[in-house]
């Protein structure tokens, strides 16, 4: 019987200081540093980082350049993914933020609001949020909905934290369901009016929201770098 390779090896061990009975370290904690665990596992520097990329591949942990190598944020081994009816950004953003910076414009008509919205020579809102970390920005949310919906909902545009708590959580109580597509983006990051952190390509996900009658309530587009971004699905046979 072959023995399994020795980065699986390495990437079980570590796997098992994260997670289980007798666990060493919690979300959000820092690993040793790679020396350590090289010289801990009695195993080179390539195969420790095989063993790494793997345990990154599977969203175990994260790398920040310069400090090292931490537990997930959101790890418990049992999480639910973007399937659920919340903020998909919140539930594959790999790294953590400290801050949010929203600002909003009401905009003109044009061809494609006035089909997306259903209607005609109509105003439109687009919110704009910027999640940052340290000295970047690591994601961007842009939103596009009525400017009704905002005062319907007893909101003011010029609460940020309304309107950041708003589109994290509150409309999602509101939507009845929604359509999510998930691609790399095409859009060159020049003109995005905030640089991002971390390399491109940026990765976008697409979400229309609708109510019971098939309303849309806004439609959510969200930049995330590649290498900041995992997405989770949960995935059911088809007994029908």
């Amino acid at each position: 019987m072959h023995r399994s390779p020795r980065y699986v090896q390495v990437y079980n061990q570590i796997l098992a200081m994260i997670k289980g009975k007798g666990a060493q370290f919690a979300p959000g904690s820092k690993l040793p540093s790679e020396e350590t665990m090289a010289n801990s596992f009695d195993v080179s520097r390539v195969t420790l980082r095989t063993a790494l990329s793997l345990l990154k591949e599977d969203g175990v942990i994260r790398s920040v350049h310069g400090q090292g190598h931490f537990v997930s944020d959101d790890y418990d081994g049992d999480d639910q993914g973007i399937e659920t009816m919340e903020n998909p950004l919140l539930k594959s953003l790999t790294t953590g933020y400290e801050t949010v910076e929203t600002y909003h414009f009401i905009n003109k008509p044009s061809s494609y609001t006035d089909e997306l919205l259903g209607a005609e020579n109509q105003l439109y809102l687009t919110v704009n949020l910027w999640y940052r970390s340290g000295n970047g920005n690591v994601a961007n949310e842009l939103t596009i909905m009525r400017p009704g919906l905002i005062a319907e909902q007893g909101g003011d545009l010029e609460d940020a934290d309304w309107m950041q708590n708003f589109l994290e959580r509150g409309i999602y109580q509101l939507t009845a369901s929604s359509e999510l597509t998930v691609t790399l983006s095409d859009r060159p990051v020049t003109t995005f009016k905030r640089p991002f952190k971390g390399s491109i390509p940026l990765m976008l996900m697409t979400e229309d929201l609708f109510t019971t009658d098939g309303t849309l309530l806004a439609q959510n587009k969200f930049y995330v770098p590649a290498k900041q971004f995992r997405a989770h699905l949960h995935r059911y046979a088809n007994r029908n």
